[in-house]
C-alpha cells in the first residue's frame, strides 16, 4: 500500500489548520484593537516604570509610556494599551496572540483592577490583578 495518499492527506490537513490559525490570529488582533479603541485614551496619568505583581505567576511588569500609549512586558508576555484618566487599559499577548484584557486604576504606587480571558474585557471571568511600583 502506498504512503502517498496519507502524505497528501496530512499535507492538506496541515494547510487547513494553518489557514484557520492565521484567520483566528487576525480576528484576535482585530478584537484587541477594537476593544482598546472603544476606550478612548487621554494620557494624563504616568504608569511607566517597573511594577511587581502580587501574583508571582505573572512575574515583574515593565511599562513604557509615550503620551497615552503604553507598551511593556509581564514576565514573558507583552502588553499594549493606553491610559484614560487614572485607568490603564491593556491587552496581554503571548507570542503575538492576545490572551487577556485588563483594566487597572492607578492609586498612589499601585495599579489595581482586573483581567479577563476575553476580548473585549468581560466581568464574567474577571480576576484580580494588583501591581505595586518596584524600585528595580
Amino acid at each position: 500500500m502506498s504512503k502517498r495518499p496519507y502524505l497528501l492527506l496530512l499535507t492538506l490537513s496541515l494547510a487547513l489548520i494553518s489557514c484557520n490559525t492565521k484567520e483566528r490570529v487576525a480576528r484576535n488582533h482585530q478584537a484587541a484593537r477594537a476593544w482598546l479603541s472603544a476606550n478612548p485614551s487621554s494620557g494624563n496619568t504616568r504608569v511607566a516604570g517597573n511594577w511587581k505583581c502580587e501574583d508571582p505567576a505573572w512575574g515583574f511588569v515593565k511599562l513604557k509610556q509615550s503620551g497615552s500609549h503604553v507598551t511593556g512586558s509581564m514576565g514573558t508576555l507583552t502588553l499594549e494599551g493606553h491610559v484614560q484618566g487614572k485607568d490603564l487599559y491593556f491587552v496581554i499577548s503571548d507570542k503575538n496572540v492576545a490572551r487577556y484584557s485588563a483594566i487597572l486604576r492607578k492609586k498612589a504606587q499601585t495599579l489595581s483592577g482586573f483581567y479577563s480571558a476575553h476580548l473585549p474585557f468581560s466581568t464574567k471571568d474577571q480576576k484580580t490583578l494588583l501591581l505595586k511600583r518596584s524600585v528595580n
